[in-house]
């Protein structure tokens, strides 16, 4: 029975078309994997058969005894069951392993040798006074009271700016939020404007908008969802690029470090401003700027999905360079990068999920063509 024929069975199950028979297979391997608590030791490979073949074999000689009036048929039809259930527990453990990060070749003294681990919900708040607040580490709540505005922090981890009266203040007050290298965070403005900053950004906002626009500064990359308001166009700059908006999505990416920002717009309409030039994007363009004098290129993006990645938790990148794809990997996991021989001028396309372990990760890269050990709390990209 070849890993096909495992995947087969599975699917039937789930689409429920699979017989009597079938389900007590899967139901019996989920039983074995989903209900125990595993070691490194429990697992060579030899002790995992070994385990498998004599519960099979204990329970083919247990239902003999029970029914011996169907002594040649169910013997058949048993042997073909503890084939399949052999098979799929083997797989079953396999990917346990693999998802676990505890693959038979990544030992448990180099797994602890790293302190390189995925990012999660950091970040810092400043507040006007200068006082600064760690939001990882704050209590759920209130945690700050701005001028006519209360500062909440959610049981799952967003900050939430509301007005404290039924009126906007008169007055305002300048706060900044900032993610680290290995952090990301989500923000509702006051105006219900939403924020999702990736890492090692920033934005800085007015507490409540009292004027006639609603203006935001950012680095790095930041993903607006904004709040429609015809009398008060939103504004968002960049050492770059201004953009104007009344009410949409867009994603801009504004690393120092990379050579180009990039705007991109999954629905409204924008308009961006260079330099002496400005332009108007539609949903599915993306506007690209180097430098304020070289003018705003446009281009078509076909996998709107693919920009927004990171906030859905994953790397996704499409016909990339490698140090492009690094420089997302070095972020997320606050580490160095550094490469090995000769830098391949190679494009590489793929989707990693941002939770993994940095040896998952190093395991799913390869995949793409991209090969790498960690060495001394770094990456290293090999020339291979």
């Amino acid at each position: 029975m070849n890993t096909d024929d495992i995947k087969y069975l599975i699917e039937k199950y789930n689409n429920q078309t699979a017989t009597s028979d079938e389900k007590m297979i899967v139901e019996q391997w989920y039983e074995r994997i989903n209900g125990a608590e595993f070691t490194e030791n429990q697992f060579s490979e030899e002790k995992v058969k070994k385990q498998i073949f004599q519960n099979t074999t204990s329970r083919i000689d247990h239902n003999k005894v029970q029914r011996e009036p169907k002594k040649i048929k169910l013997f058949y039809s048993l042997f073909f069951k503890a084939a399949i259930i052999i098979m799929v527990l083997l797989a079953g453990v396999y990917v346990y392993l693999k998802q676990t990060g505890r693959d038979l070749l990544v030992t448990s003294s180099e797994q602890k040798k790293t302190k390189i681990i995925p990012g999660g919900n950091n970040a810092v708040l400043l507040l006007a006074d200068g006082s600064q607040i760690i939001l990882n580490k704050a209590s759920d709540g209130q945690i700050a009271d701005q001028p006519g505005v209360k500062v909440v922090k959610t049981k799952s981890g967003e900050l939430i700016y509301r007005f404290a009266g039924n009126t906007n203040p008169k007055s305002t007050a300048i706060n900044t939020v900032i993610t680290p290298r290995g952090g990301q965070y989500h923000l509702v403005l006051v105006d219900g404007t939403e924020v999702w900053l990736n890492a090692g950004s920033s934005i800085k906002f007015p507490t409540a908008f009292t004027g006639s626009d609603r203006r935001v500064d950012v680095t790095g990359e930041v993903y607006f969802e904004v709040a429609k308001n015809k009398a008060k166009p939103f504004i968002v700059s960049t050492n770059k690029s201004e953009i104007k908006v009344l009410g949409t999505h867009f994603n801009i990416n504004a690393y120092d470090d990379e050579e180009y920002q990039r705007t991109t717009l999954l629905e409204g309409s924008v308009e961006i401003k260079s330099g002496k030039q400005t332009t108007r994007l539609t949903p599915g363009q993306q506007a690209i700027i180097k430098e304020k004098t070289e003018g705003i290129k446009i281009e078509k993006i076909e996998d709107l999905e693919a920009i927004i990645a990171w906030k859905n938790g994953y790397f996704q990148f499409e016909k990339a360079d490698l140090k492009s794809v690094m420089r997302l990997v070095s972020r997320w996991y606050d580490t160095k990068v550094s490469y090995s021989g000769t830098i391949p001028t190679k494009e590489y396309t793929g989707k990693i999920p941002r939770n993994v372990s940095v040896s998952k990760l190093i395991e799913m890269l390869a995949y793409t063509g991209i090969h790498c050990r960690v060495e001394n709390n770094q990456i290293i990209v090999n020339q291979k």
